[in-house]
């Protein structure tokens, strides 16, 4: 996103994105799916074979308080905190990001481990809130069909602009809200940490250091 929004500046005065914060992401996984995506997209089947042996007759036993509580089977999910769950969630969720680029050309998809996003540009500040909006609302089929849902409460829109442009345009904000499900979201004026780093609307690094040191 960092690098993308200053070779948009370019030729669009606005850039930003939408990153989409999935809830209980890797729990959320359906076993069953994501085994059969991986022969669809015709893995190497030593490969599927090991992922569905691995996701197979897992159990769970929680200790509250001192307390062993009975063993329950799981029955969906990739592991939390095994280094293999972040690829296997990528693959799971890349049909994403194909999705949004087939009704959204504009749109650039993001992805990294369970955060995903869509960045847009725009000539105004209306220009700039539609992309997003379809992206949104693809992204909203998608979860459904899929068994995921997205955790709105989370989610901030990113406005980017120059210094230059900015002045050329006579600081332009952004009014409209950018729809996702049944909320409205506003760009964030200071702008919007993702993935540990805090992105300023100048993309100065400024407000990172603020925010850290």
């Amino acid at each position: 996103m960092v690098d993308r929004a200053p070779a948009a500046w370019a030729n669009s005065p606005i850039s930003g994105g939408l990153p989409i914060d999935i809830n209980a992401a890797f729990p959320g996984v359906t076993n069953g799916r994501l085994v059969n995506l991986l022969k669809v997209r015709q893995m190497d089947a030593a490969l599927t074979r090991w992922t569905e042996s691995c996701l197979s007759e897992r159990t769970v036993k929680m200790i509250i308080k001192g307390n062993v509580m009975e063993t329950h089977a799981v029955e969906a999910g990739v592991p939390q905190g095994s280094p293999v769950s972040p690829i296997l969630f990528a693959i799971y969720t890349s049909g994403l990001i194909k999705l949004v680029k087939q009704y959204v050309s504009e749109s650039e998809g993001q992805s990294c481990g369970d955060a995903l996003g869509c960045g847009a540009t725009g000539s105004n500040a209306t220009r700039f809130v539609s992309i997003p909006v379809i992206c949104a609302a693809k992204s909203c089929e998608w979860a459904n069909r899929w068994g995921l849902q997205f955790d709105t409460a989370k989610m901030e829109a990113a406005q980017f602009m120059c210094r230059r442009c900015h002045r050329k345009h006579l600081r332009p904000k952004l009014t409209a809200n950018i729809r996702v499900g049944i909320k409205y979201l506003r760009c964030n004026a200071k702008g919007i940490g993702w993935l540990g780093f805090w992105m300023d609307t100048h993309l100065t690094c400024k407000e990172h250091h603020n925010q850290y040191i």
